[in-house]
């Protein structure tokens, strides 16, 4: 009987091992049958978590990943929201990535008086007309396909500033980043006009000036008049791109100038020398101008040379000229002028008040090529003078020609 018993009990547990076998082998045979799809499973899975990581291409830049499980909120602050210029965060991203450039400030070292003559400032980091840098740090052509042109970074609030004791208009303008014209004209002064303490100034946000619509106005017929670029004037103004505008509205003309008063003399007279009595040889150049060198390299390979407005510019070297454009703001530089050379090198002479020369002709070294201005990107008189190819001889230390 207790025999019985016992073979009973190893009958059952070997029973339940069986069966305990049995179910492992159904699981397994269950999954090695799936085995091509769970696969497939694991491959799209690394796939899209490899997407949310890096993003396609891969990148580390975060405002480009797609983050296809949701992207963590930060803190949200509520408070007095800080404005920081154009120049501002050029200058951090210049410390930060160790590039030379950026804006200085002199105007305690230098009399305001001064500074409305001659530009005393660094201030041409985005001049670059061919390319400019927007946006997540795109690299974007200055005429998008639609044809328009970005100003990106730039307010378009017309600000009133309260006139100060001690103010006075070239310093007033230094302080918004545009030149001694624009403030004058936004508020139909002339250069021997005095301000008082309490008189209120409007401020527009870039050089040049702003005009009432007429009733017989068009964007081209106002373009042509203030010498402005339609395709600015319809991106600043946040225009369709018909140009459809109405009397009465107001409009900023980027880089525009007021039409000259009827028989008014000349503001700059033109040299009567067409080429330079003497020169300062630089290498292959010559220093296409006089004036204080700051000597540091910004844009494309570009330095500031300042001197009063009116003073002659030179060719640093013989070329065609491939570009020559008066009109407009041209991504900061203003009038400015390319020169093309026969080693390929290309030189550049930007902020100019009068072009002297066309779009293919060809210049000698030291022939006069324009006048020394404060067009587009520019708070006083300079030069932003570029080499694009070789050694730029303006640049390194401060000095005097």
């Amino acid at each position: 009987m207790r025999t019985s018993q016992k073979l009973n009990k190893i009958s059952a547990k070997k029973g339940a091992e069986n069966s305990n076998k049995s179910l492992r082998q159904v699981i397994f045979s269950f999954f090695w049958g799936q085995r091509k799809w769970l696969a497939s499973f694991a491959i799209i899975f690394f796939v899209v978590l490899s997407l949310d990581l890096y993003g396609l291409p891969c990148t580390k830049e975060e405002s480009l990943k797609p983050h296809l499980f949701g992207e963590e909120i930060g803190e949200i602050v509520v408070g007095e929201i800080q404005a920081t210029s154009a120049s501002d965060q050029t200058a951090q991203s210049s410390a930060q990535n160790g590039v030379l450039g950026g804006p200085m400030v002199f105007g305690s070292l230098i009399a305001p008086v001064a500074q409305a003559q001659i530009d005393f400032s660094a201030d041409d980091q985005f001049e670059d007309y061919d390319l400019l840098v927007i946006q997540n740090n795109s690299v974007v052509s200055s005429a998008n396909p639609s044809g328009t042109v970005n100003f990106a970074g730039f307010r378009r609030e017309i600000l009133t500033y309260i006139v100060k004791q001690g103010d006075n208009p070239e310093k007033i303008a230094m302080g918004f980043d545009i030149n001694t014209d624009t403030l004058l004209f936004a508020n139909g002064l002339s250069e021997y006009s005095i301000i008082k303490p309490g008189q209120e100034l409007m401020i527009l946000p870039i050089n040049g000036v702003r005009v009432q619509v007429g009733k017989s106005d068009t964007v081209d017929s106002i373009a042509k008049k203030y010498k402005g670029d339609k395709m600015e004037i319809i991106a600043f103004n946040y225009l369709s791109l018909e140009g459809t505008i109405k009397a009465g509205d107001y409009l900023i003309i980027p880089d525009g100038e007021l039409p000259p008063a009827p028989k008014a003399a000349p503001r700059y007279a033109t040299p009567t020398n067409k080429y330079a009595i003497s020169t300062i040889p630089a290498g292959w150049l010559i220093i296409p101008t006089s004036g204080h060198d700051w000597g540091r390299i910004h844009a494309a390979n570009g330095v500031d040379i300042a001197n009063v407005c009116g003073t002659p510019v030179y060719a640093a070297a013989a070329g065609k000229v491939i570009l020559s454009d008066g009109v407009g703001y041209n991504g900061g530089y203003g009038k400015y002028i390319k020169i093309q050379h026969p080693n390929g090198v290309v030189t550049l002479y930007g902020h100019a008040s009068k072009l002297l020369v066309d779009q293919g002709e060809q210049v000698a070294q030291g022939q006069l090529i324009m006048l020394m201005g404060t067009t587009g990107r520019s708070t006083g008189c300079h030069l932003h003078f570029e080499v694009r190819g070789a050694t730029n001889p303006l640049a390194g230390k401060a000095r005097n020609y």
